[in-house]
C-alpha cells in the first residue's frame, strides 16, 4: 500500500476487469449450474457469450443454435437472453418477468443488495424450474427487445463490492 501512496499523490488506483463470458456466468450463477456445464447465452439464435466447457467443443461468440446443438451434439445448454416483449397492440414495451419473485427494470442502486438477491439468490427448486423452462428455449426478435438489465445489476453488484474492498484497504470513508 505504501507504493500505492508515493507513486500516487492523488491516491487513485485504476483497476481493469475481463469479465470474459460474463453474461453466461451470470446465468450459471442464477441458475445455480455446475460451473462445468457447457453453456451458451443466446441472442435471437446466436451465441452471444460462451463459457469455457462449452467452448471446449469448438463452440465461439456467433455461432447459431443449430451449430451449437451439432458441435455439441446437444451437450451444450442454451440460455436465451431476457426479452422485455412489445405489446403489439399499442407497441409499448412490457417488462417479462426475469425472476419469479420481481421484474428488475431499473433498480435501486440504494437496494443493491436487495435487488441482486432477489434476482440471483433464489431456492433451489425455483432455481430449477427456471432452469427447466429456460433450457434451449429459443426466442425471436418479434417478441420484443434484448433486456440486459439482469449484467447490469450483477455488474453493479461486483463493482459495489469492488469499491467497498478498495474503501476498507486505503482506509477512505466516502
Amino acid at each position: 500500500m505504501r507504493d500505492i501512496e508515493m507513486d500516487n499523490p492523488h491516491r487513485r488506483v485504476v483497476l481493469l476487469l475481463d469479465m470474459d463470458c460474463f453474461y453466461a456466468q451470470c446465468e450459471s450463477i442464477r441458475l445455480g449450474l455446475d460451473q462445468k456445464i457447457p453453456l451458451a447465452l443466446i441472442q435471437w439464435r446466436s451465441a452471444l457469450a460462451v463459457n469455457y466447457p462449452a467452448r471446449e467443443f469448438g463452440i465461439k461468440r456467433g455461432d447459431s443454435f443449430e451449430d451449437i446443438r451439432e458441435k455439441s451434439q446437444g451437450r451444450c445448454v442454451c440460455i436465451h437472453l431476457p426479452v422485455t416483449l412489445v405489446d403489439q397492440t399499442n407497441h409499448s414495451s412490457v417488462a417479462e418477468p426475469v425472476s419469479p419473485q420481481k421484474d428488475v427494470g431499473a433498480f435501486d442502486p440504494a437496494n443493491l443488495l436487495d435487488s441482486y438477491n432477489a434476482e440471483f439468490n433464489q431456492p433451489k427448486e425455483v432455481r430449477e424450474r427456471m432452469y427447466k423452462s429456460e433450457k434451449n428455449k429459443m426466442r425471436h426478435q418479434s417478441e420484443g427487445k434484448a433486456n440486459l438489465n439482469r449484467y447490469r445489476l450483477a455488474s453493479a453488484r461486483i463493482f459495489r463490492l469492488i469499491d467497498d474492498t478498495l474503501r476498507r484497504i486505503l482506509g477512505r470513508g466516502g
